[in-house]
């Protein structure tokens, strides 16, 4: 039986939004019942985030309106929408850092005696049992909140939004940042908030995910209402027709390996938590690297780029030992590292698609006393097309274009670079199913050229897709290397628990 049909807390009714040559919402209708959770699926551009804008003040539509509770809301500004109980908790994880997590979570409300000063003994004891209902028991609320990870960061946004009495969250993205155990956590939690009454929008490009958490799910494309089905009448399948209105044809690649080791790793440990890494990455060959989130997947690729410090073990690079590897050395070798946390660490969303586009490749065009700018933009331009980046322009605002665009630019660099060893720290995190079609094709294509890959990633199905071989990590440590024709998902899984039974 559906879930509370009749009873509607919210509803989208004809929302239309138009942005300088873009519709970007076109008469977009669908309800949320009390009490439901309701996944909001599709491509990059396909209207999600302005939509969720709207709803939270950001925007304001051009045409249609909302309902809450059966009456229009007016709802032009943030305030307006917390008024009437919604609540969002953004992909990017929003804190003051130099505050307490008591103080983060209080900072909405923060409790007063005599109606001036701060009540420390009343807001701990309101922090702490927000930090209960989350799970988050372990948490000192007088510490500082930069002292924790980014995951339980996010899981403190969460407490907070639970702590203002909600009638709507919003949850975008959720499970970017959690690993496995505090993903369960948050299930429980969102669970928890749709048996009080609470309804859920949940966002997220990860269909098993929604399919699991939601009891229906909304299809948006091309700015435009699609479907909703019930979960459990459909499937990822379904979703994805629906998404990209045909059916994906998901191939794996064939490899290209040759016997010719371009990377060795012997008993690497590191600053951080890699302790014992032994990898070994052949010519033109896609190494998967998988583990779970925290395993050591990213300290080992920023080991081997030399960001981080190795203390101990031998490494080689095409050949040669590499006593004390640095990022400046490394790159000029043709090592090149791409963070999963490309919005910060891989752009500069200030700069245009051209300007990000050859940042990093500047010596390649120096003269004597200036910048070749015309050989530097015809080579951005050339590689921004190779890599079919969808642009208004080229002078574009890289931080307009959606996640997929941004790792294609990302991508072309390397390419331009001519990238020896391309080293992919969850390469398609927050992007949609269509792109990241685009961005394996894109990959392959760079190994078909002559680069060799390493490709963590958390994303099982990524990595059995994409790998010629998969190294899986578990606490530091590289506890098994397979071959993807002879491992399944759950062997995969097992290994990244830890449960290693027959050596390596």
């Amino acid at each position: 039986m559906e879930k509370n049909r009749g009873n509607e807390i919210l509803e989208f009714d004809n929302i239309s939004k138009t942005f300088p040559g873009v519709l970007a919402l076109d008469k977009v209708s669908f309800k949320v019942r009390k009490g439901e959770v309701h996944g909001l699926v599709g491509e990059n551009g396909a209207g999600k985030s302005t939509l969720i804008k709207i709803l939270c003040g950001i925007y304001s539509a051009d045409s249609g309106r909302i309902l809450i509770n059966g009456e229009a809301a007016h709802i032009t500004a943030p305030q307006h929408s917390q008024n009437y109980g919604v609540r969002v908790m953004h992909q990017e994880i929003s804190v003051l850092p130099n505050m307490t997590v008591a103080e983060n979570l209080m900072i909405n409300d923060i409790p007063k005696k005599a109606r001036i000063f701060m009540d420390s003994w009343s807001m701990k004891k309101k922090a702490k049992a927000a930090l209960d209902m989350v799970g988050l028991d372990y948490v000192d609320p007088d510490r500082c909140i930069s002292e924790y990870s980014l995951a339980t960061q996010q899981m403190v946004n969460l407490a907070r939004i639970m702590a203002m009495d909600p009638r709507v969250v919003l949850l975008d993205e959720p499970t970017a940042s959690l690993t496995m155990n505090e993903a369960e956590q948050l299930f429980k939690v969102i669970k928890r908030l749709s048996g009080s009454g609470v309804s859920v929008i949940y966002i997220s490009h990860y269909l098993e995910e929604v399919l699991r958490v939601c009891d229906c799910v909304t299809v948006l494309r091309d700015g435009k209402y699609v479907d909703t089905f019930r979960s459990e009448d459909t499937d990822s399948e379904k979703i994805v027709t629906a998404m990209i209105g045909k059916s994906l044809s998901v191939e794996q690649r064939k490899s290209e390996a040759t016997g010719e080791p371009v990377l060795k790793m012997k008993n690497v440990s590191g600053i951080s938590v890699i302790r014992h890494i032994d990898l070994e990455l052949k010519e033109k060959e896609i190494l998967g690297l998988y583990g779970l989130n925290g395993a050591g997947k990213t300290e080992t690729l920023r080991a081997i780029a030399g960001i981080d410090r190795m203390l101990a073990g031998e490494m080689e690079l095409f050949g040669k030992k590499e006593k004390n590897p640095d990022i400046t050395g490394t790159l000029s070798k043709g090592v090149i590292y791409v963070s999963e946390d490309r919005r910060r660490q891989g752009l500069v969303l200030g700069m245009s698609v051209l300007k990000n586009a050859s940042l990093g490749n500047e010596k390649k065009y120096a003269g004597m006393q200036f910048i070749r700018e015309r050989e530097e933009k015809a080579d951005a331009r050339k590689y921004i097309e190779k890599m079919r980046v969808k642009t208004p322009s080229e002078d574009t605002l890289i931080g307009v274009l959606s996640g997929g665009n941004q790792q294609k630019v990302i991508l072309g660099r390397c390419m331009a670079r001519d990238a020896g060893i391309l080293l992919l720290d969850e390469p398609t995190v927050g992007i949609d199913v269509g792109a990241r079609e685009e961005i394996y094709h894109l990959i392959s294509e760079m190994v078909s050229d002559g680069a060799s890959v390493i490709l963590a990633s958390s994303d099982i199905n990524e990595i059995l897709q994409m790998s010629d071989r998969i190294a899986v990590i578990a606490h530091g440590t590289v506890v098994k290397v397979v071959d993807r024709a002879e491992t399944t998902q759950e062997e995969l899984m097992l290994y990244a628990m830890g449960d290693v039974t027959d050596g390596k």
